[in-house]
């Protein structure tokens, strides 16, 4: 166990593998924290079993958990057996770790769910090579689940999209002899209140019109115009078109970005498209839930010339429910009253993001939700 722990078995990605360690003495915990720290992962410890269920409930997931049997009060082996009823072993691989040997108790390990199984005393190489594997196994899983999402997704857009298509067609014509004869009666209406009427047909058109506008835009897919935007500038611009109204609703809104940002090759429109949409549903949670602030953050990746954008759109609205997260970015799915919203901002907002070979994520919590939308350089788009 005095050997080095510097290996080429640790984590190679920007964001360093998470490792909960549950173990009760306090010197092999220590020991194990700062071999599995200096191989570049990220290590939490917790004393028994409760205090590891409890990580697991409330902190975020880690990579691996790595399991010693002989806990006081619960054992290891209860810990998997409840770990197991909530995550399966691609989401949470269990590595038990034990001084029992014996056949029974192998058993006993992978019966009650654990992904491996290393006996005391081991070897610092071995442990972290089983770590490592454990983690490249699941962060394949994780891709092959984004594949298959990405897949059933894109079935889904292009079935609603011909659906959307159609849908929109048919609406159009009724709709322009619903406008016209609504104009024609009221160019010989004399009665006030009946004009009113006819007034308030004519808004209802023309918001039926922006719907059957949204359907068509949706169902439409056209490759973008790419050229070099200003990302800074493409921001403020949406800002400034929603300052009155931000303003108007309290809401205090910052644009914050470093003094060189990395060139898009994008199509500009679409790009402040999804930058509106964003804005637009931060303004309206803000509007209804509390909160006052909007937050716009530019990053980049690595060394601030690297091959990817980060824009963050923050707002300290009370956080996205969690049975509705799932579902933010699906087609025709809102949250809003039916005369505010289509559902379609989100999914057409992810779409264009996506053909210009980014993406667009969201987390909400206690203290706000954050949208990032991750695009890629000029010189990598």
């Amino acid at each position: 166990m005095s050997e080095a722990y510097s290996d080429a078995a640790g984590p190679t990605s920007e964001s360093p593998a998470r490792i909960l360690i549950a173990e009760d003495d306090s010197a092999s915990a220590s020991m194990l924290r700062v071999m599995l720290q200096r191989a570049g992962y990220q290590v939490t410890l917790a004393p028994d079993g409760p205090a590891a269920l409890l990580l697991l409930e409330e902190a975020e997931l880690p990579d691996v958990l790595l399991l010693d049997w002989m806990l006081p009060g619960m054992s290891g082996l209860e810990v998997c057996h409840r770990v197991r009823q909530r995550w399966d072993a691609y989401v949470l691989p269990i590595l038990m770790v034990t001084a029992k040997t014996d056949a029974e108790s192998i058993y006993a390990a992978f019966d009650a769910g654990a992904s491996d199984y290393i006996a005391k005393p081991f070897r610092g190489a071995e442990l972290r090579a089983r770590i490592a594997a454990h983690i490249r196994t699941r962060r394949l899983a994780e891709e092959r689940r984004r594949i298959e999402e990405h897949l059933r997704e894109r079935d889904k857009l292009s079935s609603m999209g011909l659906l959307a298509s159609g849908v929109a067609h048919d609406l159009n014509n009724p709709l322009a002899s619903i406008s016209g004869y609504a104009q024609l009666l009221l160019r010989g209406e004399d009665d006030g209140e009946r004009a009113e009427d006819l007034q308030r047909i004519l808004r209802e058109v023309e918001r039926c019109r922006g719907i059957v506008k949204s359907l068509l835009g949706f169902a439409r897919r056209s490759a973008p115009e790419r050229h070099p935007v200003d990302l800074s500038g493409a921001l403020r611009e949406i800002l400034e078109l929603r300052d009155r109204e931000l303003r108007a609703a309290g809401v205090r809104h910052a644009l914050v970005a470093p003094r060189s940002v990395p060139p898009l090759l994008a199509d500009e429109n679409q790009l402040q498209q999804v930058f509106l949409n964003i804005v637009l549903n931060a303004e309206h949670a803000l509007k209804q839930g509390g909160g006052g602030a909007l937050r716009i953050t530019v990053r980049t990746a690595g060394d601030g010339t690297g091959s990817c954008v980060y824009v963050d759109f923050f707002n300290d609205a009370p956080p996205i429910p969690p049975e509705v997260l799932p579902r933010i970015f699906d087609p025709f799915f809102t949250t809003k009253p039916k005369e505010e919203g289509t559902g379609l901002g989100l999914a057409v907002s992810r779409r264009i993001v996506r053909d210009h070979g980014g993406d667009i994520t969201v987390r909400s919590g206690a203290e706000g939700t954050v949208f990032c939308v991750q695009l890629p350089a000029a010189a990598e788009a």
